[in-house]
Parts: C-alpha cells; sequence; structure tokens
C-alpha cells in the first residue's frame, strides 16, 4: 500500500484522568514502523454539562470535516458506556456514510451493565453498532466474553493494554516504611473506603512489630472528603498521604517508593494502574473482576479477592507487609508486564489491525 495510511482517532480531551487518556496517549506519542498517521480529535472534556455539548457539536463539525477533505482510511473510535456511546454512535453513523472502516476500542468498566439497563431502542443501537463495526478491540477474554454474549456477529479482537516498561533498580532492599500505593479515582467503584477500612488491623499488626505502613492515595474525586473523615476517625493520618491527582512525574516516584499496590475494585476492564504497577515490579492486591486476573496470577505477583470482603483484602495486605522479602513476586510482576505487557509487541499488534482492515477493504473493493 503506496502512501500514508491516516487514521482518525476520536475519544475524550487529553486532559481528562483515567486509564483511557493513558492508552490514548501512548497511540499520539507512538512511532509505527508503516507510514500509519494518526490525526486525533477529542469529543469530551470534564468540564460541564453545557460546555461538554457545545464542545461535542463543534467536535463533529470538525470530524466531518476531516471526513470530508483528509480522507482517513480507518476511523478509531475510543468507546466506553453512557455519554461515551451515544457520542461514538453519532460518530460511528456519520463514519459509515463516508464509507469509512471503523474500529471501535472499548474501555467501559460498567459496559454490560449499561446494556441491560438500556431502553429497547438503546440496546438496539448498541447491538447494531458491535455487530456492524469493523473490529472491536476488547481488553481480554471475559470482556470479550461479555460483548460476545451482547451481540454475538461482534468482530471482536483481544487487544490487552499495554505499558512501555522503566530501567528500574531491581535489587530493591526492605525499607524502614512499607508503602502501599493507591491510584484511581476516589469513587465507590474503586474501593477506596474498603480500603480504608481493611488498613486497621494491618497498620495495628505492625506497629507490633516496628514497622510502620504509609498508604499513598494517589487521586481525585467524589468520595475524597469521605475518605478523609473516615482516616481521621480512626486517627489514622499519619499513615495516610492524600495527593489528589498526581502527574506523571508525581505518579513515577510514588510507582518507585510502593511496596504493594492496591486496588479493590468492583467492576474494572483492564486498569492502567496495575499495568504500570506491574512494569515497576510492584505485587498488586486487586479483585477477581474484568480481565484483572489476567495480569495478576493469584499467590504469584499478587492476590486476587472477591470485591467487597474487606476481610480478605485486611488479611492480604497483613500477609504481604510482614513478608521479609517480597523479591520474587516482584520479579514475577515484571517478568508478566514484559512478556504480556510492553509497548512494543502491544502497537505491533495495532499496526496488524490497521493493515488487516485496510486489505479487507481492498479486497472488497476489487471483488465489486
Amino acid at each position: 500500500m503506496n502512501g500514508n495510511i491516516n487514521v482518525l482517532m476520536v475519544g475524550s480531551s487529553t486532559k481528562v484522568k483515567g486509564g483511557m487518556t493513558t492508552v490514548v496517549q501512548s497511540f499520539l506519542q507512538h512511532e509505527f514502523n508503516s507510514p500509519i498517521k494518526i490525526s486525533y480529535i477529542a469529543t469530551h472534556t470534564e468540564k460541564g454539562d453545557i460546555y461538554n455539548f457545545l464542545f461535542f457539536v463543534q467536535s463533529l463539525g470538525r470530524i466531518f470535516f476531516h471526513l470530508l477533505f483528509k480522507n482517513p482510511l480507518l476511523v478509531h473510535l475510543h468507546m466506553s458506556e453512557r455519554g461515551s456511546f451515544v457520542r461514538k454512535y453519532i460518530i460511528f453513523r456519520l463514519a459509515k456514510l463516508f464509507g469509512k472502516k471503523v474500529i471501535i476500542h472499548t474501555h467501559g468498566a460498567e459496559f454490560k451493565e449499561y446494556f441491560m439497563s438500556s431502553s429497547p431502542m438503546m440496546k438496539k443501537k448498541i447491538m447494531g453498532l458491535l455487530k456492524n463495526a469493523d473490529r472491536v478491540l476488547v481488553l481480554g477474554e471475559s470482556w470479550e466474553m461479555i460483548l460476545r454474549s451482547i451481540e454475538p456477529e461482534a468482530k471482536t479482537t483481544i487487544l490487552m493494554n499495554s505499558v512501555p516498561i522503566p530501567v528500574i533498580d531491581s535489587s530493591k532492599r526492605r525499607q524502614k516504611d512499607f508503602h502501599l500505593l493507591f491510584l484511581a479515582v476516589l469513587i465507590e467503584r474503586k474501593g477506596i473506603l474498603d480500603l480504608i477500612e481493611a488498613s486497621v488491623l494491618p497498620i495495628m499488626q505492625a506497629k507490633k512489630n516496628n514497622l510502620r505502613l504509609i498508604f499513598h492515595i494517589a487521586g481525585d474525586g467524589e468520595l475524597m472528603e469521605a475518605a478523609k473523615k473516615r482516616v481521621s476517625e480512626y486517627n489514622f493520618e499519619e499513615f495516610f498521604h492524600f495527593y489528589g491527582w498526581v502527574n506523571e512525574s508525581q505518579k513515577k516516584k510514588l510507582l518507585k517508593l510502593a511496596d504493594l499496590f492496591i486496588l479493590p475494585s468492583y467492576n474494572e476492564g483492564l486498569p492502567m494502574s496495575i499495568l504500570e504497577a506491574l512494569s515497576y515490579g510492584i505485587p498488586v492486591i486487586s479483585t477477581k473482576v474484568g480481565s484483572i486476573d489476567e495480569a495478576i496470577v493469584d499467590g504469584v505477583n499478587g492476590y486476587l479477592i472477591e470485591p467487597g470482603d474487606i476481610h480478605a483484602l485486611s488479611m492480604r495486605i497483613s500477609e504481604l507487609a510482614a513478608t521479609q522479602s517480597l523479591m520474587s513476586m516482584r520479579q514475577a510482576s515484571r517478568k508478566i508486564a514484559e512478556e504480556k505487557f510492553g509497548n512494543e509487541q502491544y502497537f505491533k499488534e495495532m499496526e496488524k489491525i490497521y493493515l488487516k482492515n485496510l486489505m479487507e477493504s481492498s479486497e472488497k473493493a476489487v471483488q465489486k
């Protein structure tokens, strides 16, 4: 294929906080081996409803102009649930009117719940998009099963998230304090209040062993004040550090410091924060939801518990904090990151997906 392969990519503003933004930024920063050129148009921000509506209308105009005059060969839509689906459905229909190949890149942790609670008309639209998209990218086997249960004819491909593999000091020694990192939005779904409840016994046990547990809470959200209040009720202010949302530099410092990463979520896809923890060789305690079990092998590089099981979370924290060496788990986390979630393998696969869809389009054109 001669010339550039122009791809129009659509998603939220890169200033929006979250894992989807991390994925988008990795695309925009990557240089493909093939002459793939990505143009990015954002359709959503974190500002108010009125602003977001006007922003979307403006973005829709830019997308129409791009389809009309820039002639992208592919349209790549990053989509979650609710408002994100509605916006991408409109753009999907528009792209198809222009005869474009459309790749849907799914990210929503609550997509199944969104589908089940939708009206019959909305369910029909969801199923239609999944069926008629040229390719639907999913984050793991469990999510492929979910989307196939919604629309059996969806052309799904598993493409798990990826992370850059940093250079780290593999000879990390035990520190005076034991540092635990929570890196996520402070909302109920992420389990921040469960983590605080589960911290009580481990903190008390550690004090008896002359060890101090320090919980680093990086993220903001609607439960920030409730989380701080809960910590204050236990008089645990010295054990919890709240940072709000952190930038890339701050995040790297916290990942280098952390002995253990914790994300007790109730619903997930495959969180970028967990993959980032693995890339730094950090053991992880998380939950048996989404595709997390494709990154965390129970008892090997961390532990998986049931969502909401505060007792199990507490026991696992105590167990790992009391362990004199987590070196084997650290090594396992790093190895899994390198072998399954490195950027190099990810973008090679993404390049194949782009080229395969274009070849299929060319073959159909020749047949006509």
